[in-house]
């Protein structure tokens, strides 16, 4: 009996796999742009707003249409930046496209596309790229272990009270110590938040997380509290 019941079974997964490549539609075509050029980085410096400038020069993407989705950088403990990744939304031809450029160990920068067709929430990327350009890496306390900075979206409301961390305003570089912030269900927001490198499975602390917002966000905000 096994013989005819494994017969059937691998039918049943031809027939699947023949429906999934015939009648499921393809995923849009990934474009992708490699060894675009080199970006010079210095210590504690990863140049993001260079990065933006070669990521929007290689794709074509309409700037004024740009989205930011994501930035995380990697810096090692010496200031050399390990990684980079830049994601964004914008229109090219019409189209709606996500960009993704990337800055390798090496500073070699490649990028990548991929046409989607559905609607973002954000802001242009370089009010909040020229913010995290200005912040002195160099003078976080925990900059020997090496850190990753990443900044995210936010949205559906939220309180930050410090628990997850140090709270901060951040405005050309310069950080305000911040109590609380109260964001409402309606808001669009943005963090930057400064980790040091860990070990896996073990955490920083609260004294060691850096949670920024921009002056810009902050003023989406429902309540802030400084001091």
């Amino acid at each position: 009996m096994r013989r005819p019941i494994s017969i059937v079974i691998v039918g049943i997964i031809v027939v699947y796999a023949c429906m999934h490549f015939f009648v499921l539609p393809e995923a849009p075509e990934v474009t992708r742009i490699e060894n675009i050029t080199h970006l010079e980085s210095p210590a504690y410096n990863p140049a993001i707003l260079d990065l933006w400038e070669i990521a929007v020069e290689s794709t074509g993407v309409e700037n004024e249409s740009a989205v930011l989705r994501k930035l995380e950088v990697d810096l090692a403990g010496d200031g050399a930046a390990r990684m980079i990744w830049l994601y964004f939304y914008g229109d090219k031809d019409g189209e709606q496209h996500g960009y993704e450029a990337y800055v390798g160990p090496g500073g070699t920068v490649s990028a990548k596309s991929q046409k989607f067709n559905f609607s973002v929430q954000g802001v242009h990327p370089l009010a909040l790229l020229r913010e995290v350009d200005a912040i002195v890496l160099e003078e976080i306390p925990f900059r020997d272990r090496g850190m990753r900075l990443l900044v995210n979206p936010n949205a559906y409301g939220d309180h930050y009270n410090g628990t997850p961390g140090r709270l901060y305003e951040v405005s050309g570089g310069m950080f305000c110590p911040v109590k609380e912030v109260t964001f409402g269900p309606d808001a669009c927001w943005y963090t930057i938040t400064i980790t040091p490198h860990r070990s896996p499975g073990s955490p920083p602390s609260p004294e060691e997380v850096l949670i920024a917002f921009t002056r810009q966000d902050l003023a989406v905000a429902e309540s802030v509290v400084y001091g």
